[in-house]
């Protein structure tokens, strides 16, 4: 019972996930990746560990996982802060690691669950650290699209939007329909909500950044460097092919 206490502070549900981000956003930048990568991945090697909690248990836990997963989706759709974002879909993302352990998923198939929807959050955390340096905050929308000014920087934002929203072939994909094999018919349709307000509240951001009229950049101001740009098409590139090539790690 300890162990499965502690999964869930790693792994927070509501009203935990609310001491979570409140404590999240009071560390600093160079804190929240790390922090944000590390808790999953340590949530998830303790439910390997932690025995099934008794019947009445196992279904309040899946309520809660269920309004957790919801309800931060849900406030994704009013959120243009890029650091903001980038944690509460992480909160929402992780009941469902709850929800596939709870229906007997376990092993290695459920850390690399845990990571595959945790790490895009963390790279938009590095990607609002670029717009605070450049833009003097993360928040898009503030004055048109950003794209002109900063191609590069925009181009990464994109693409791990796309990430965050588990579109294929990013690993997430693959993790979402590792949960949607394991959990019965009326969560998977609470997962696909959760799936579909991702997706929402990713075209609203987007829509912020990439529409309206240009930004102009800022005096002083640089584009994300070709080296770090590239290094993340590569660490994009590299997740892909390695999802695609290890699919059964997925679905078994």
């Amino acid at each position: 019972m300890i162990t499965l206490l502690l999964a869930l502070i790693l792994l927070p549900l509501f009203p935990l996930s609310m001491l979570f981000n409140a404590g999240l956003q009071v560390l600093p930048v160079w804190l929240r990746v790390p922090a944000l990568l590390a808790f999953p991945i340590a949530g998830a090697l303790l439910l390997n560990r932690a025995a099934m909690p008794p019947e009445q248990y196992v279904t309040a836990l899946q309520l809660l996982a269920a309004f957790t997963a919801l309800l931060y989706a849900w406030r994704l759709l009013a959120v243009q802060e890029v650091f903001i974002w980038a944690r509460l879909q992480a909160t929402s993302a992780w009941p469902l690691v709850w929800l596939a352990w709870l229906h007997g998923l376990h092993g290695k198939t459920l850390v690399f669950v845990a990571l595959a929807v945790t790490v895009p959050a963390a790279v938009l955390m590095l990607l609002g650290s670029s717009l605070c340096h450049r833009l003097g905050g993360a928040y898009l929308g503030l004055r048109g699209r950003i794209g002109p000014a900063f191609p590069r920087l925009t181009g990464a934002l994109v693409i791990t939007l796309l990430a965050a929203l588990a579109a294929p072939p990013f690993p997430g994909f693959f993790a979402m329909l590792a949960v949607l094999q394991q959990i019965p018919a009326g969560l998977a349709a609470v997962v696909l909500a959760v799936w579909l307000l991702w997706s929402w509240a990713a075209a609203i951001l987007w829509q912020h950044g990439l529409f309206g009229s240009e930004w102009p950049r800022p005096a002083g101001a640089v584009d994300l460097s070709h080296s770090a740009a590239g290094l993340l098409m590569l660490a994009a590139a590299a997740a892909v092919l390695g999802s695609i090539g290890g699919w059964s790690w997925w679905m078994h």
